[in-house]
């Protein structure tokens, strides 16, 4: 988030900066939101408290909620940056990067960051989900009926 919010760059053609990209800005925004989740939920869960199913699934939603905004961020930023280094010939649209060079650097370096960040919200996902699965009992098997179904169990 940091390099994007400094990614700016001025020569003979102009001047380039995250804020003039609305995926851009929508990466900063979502990185920052991110990060904020992040911070609450590091003091959250580092405050003991007895594990209660509801506690359990608000964490597991928010965590789900959050991994997929800042994947849509970084899916959203990459798309800009391909078409910064590759231009769209179907509609007239030249390549950037060759004149902005520092941008895109900094650009990729940011997208780059973030994808690393979807892969930590992803984990923080599996664990939250474990945690809240795991709470769940399995169905005995006589109930099942040796048919091959599956029936779900809530606690009581």
């Amino acid at each position: 988030m940091a390099i994007m919010l400094k990614d700016q760059q001025t020569n003979e053609y102009g001047t380039v900066a995250y804020s003039d990209l609305g995926g851009f800005k929508y990466l900063v925004y979502a990185n920052g939101l991110c990060a904020a989740y992040s911070l609450v939920t590091a003091f959250y869960t580092a405050v003991p408290r007895p594990a209660t199913v509801s506690r359990s699934w608000v964490v597991f939603l928010l965590d789900q909620v959050f991994t997929y905004l800042i994947l849509a961020a970084g899916a959203a930023a990459a798309e800009l940056l391909y078409l910064a280094y590759n231009g769209d010939k179907e509609v007239t649209w030249s390549e950037a990067c060759g004149v902005f060079g520092v941008f895109c650097r900094k650009a990729r370096t940011s997208v780059a960051i973030t994808f690393g960040s979807v892969l930590c919200f992803i984990l923080l996902s599996l664990i939250s989900s474990y945690r809240l699965f795991s709470a769940y009992e399995a169905p005995p098997s006589s109930a099942l009926g040796n048919k091959g179904v599956e029936i779900a169990a809530y606690p009581r």
